[in-house]
């Protein structure tokens, strides 16, 4: 699904970012924090596609029921994933957090973004075409 490569492609340019700002602000790049991070989103953000990838052929409503869990499954994945790293020490904490929330915030509108091309792809023709209303 090109989407998918859509989400990686913009995920791994945020980490980039945020590393180029990070080294600009801080004198370190903070590569660990932001590996991690980046694991972490990716993996997070291919796991919330597979509720729409499961509705193939189904009916708009049902395709867009498994967008919206698919965010809510991305938001638990992210936050119980980021979690655990934390609880492992893997990462510095203060950095951790700001970080894992500015990637959450940009990883879902990737994954929003995909999902609503998603969802026009599944709608039906209606047929109807949009026409001026005459005035009598």
């Amino acid at each position: 699904m090109k989407h998918v490569i859509w989400i990686f492609a913009g995920v791994v340019a945020i980490a980039a970012i945020a590393a180029l700002i990070l080294r600009q602000a801080t004198g370190q790049p903070h590569l660990r924090d932001l590996s991690v991070l980046t694991a972490i989103t990716l993996f997070s953000a291919m796991i919330s596609m597979i509720p729409v990838l499961l509705m193939r052929g189904k009916s708009p409503v049902a395709v867009f029921q498994a967008a919206f869990g698919g965010t809510v499954l991305h938001l638990l994945v992210m936050l119980g994933l980021g979690a655990g790293a934390r609880m492992m020490h893997w990462v510095d904490r203060g950095m951790f957090l700001f970080l894992l929330l500015a990637f959450y915030w940009f990883s879902l509108v990737f994954i929003v973004t995909a999902m609503i091309k998603v969802f026009r792809g599944f709608m039906p023709a209606s047929g109807l075409v949009d026409h001026p209303v005459k005035q009598s």
